[in-house]
């Protein structure tokens, strides 16, 4: 598990989103087709040109989620129904952090200029994001290990 986060957390630094990062890290779990593909590389941060909502690093854990997901009711071996996860998932990272707004978590609108200037010179993507993305990625190995379980 612990190599997994420390690999989103690379990413992150090398420039990856929060999405993007969470994803890479967990990639070689699935058999990923051409549609899962075209999924996973939409564009998923702030810089989409669209109003950003959720945070990145959730959105990731929940592409991964349902990724798993996926290819388990491919297999027949789905027991749980994704929207319970995706719930379950939400309310734990709430818990913890309050919101899954992208907004409300770092307390400045990343949709605008003076937003993403505000972040950079807070350093909140070091400060906060890089918790993000590890409680996402916390969550999802639970959910993950959890549905292994069952």
């Amino acid at each position: 598990m612990q190599e997994r986060i420390k690999m989103a957390l690379e990413k992150f630094e090398e420039g990856y989103d929060c999405s993007h990062a969470i994803l890479n890290a967990y990639a070689d779990l699935f058999e990923f087709d051409e549609k899962s593909m075209e999924c996973i590389r939409m564009p998923c941060g702030p810089m989409i040109g669209k109003p950003m909502s959720v945070c990145g690093a959730v959105a990731g854990a929940l592409k991964t989620l349902s990724q798993k997901l996926r290819e388990e009711k491919e297999s027949g071996n789905s027991t749980r129904k994704k929207s319970e996860l995706i719930r379950e998932f939400k309310e734990r990272f709430e818990k913890i952090h309050g919101s899954v707004n992208c907004t409300d978590l770092l307390g400045v609108d990343l949709n605008d200029v003076q937003g993403q200037t505000a972040a950079m010179d807070r350093d909140l993507f070091h400060t906060k994001c890089v918790g993000f993305i590890t409680d996402s990625a916390l969550i999802l190995e639970d959910l993950i290990d959890l549905k292994r379980k069952e």
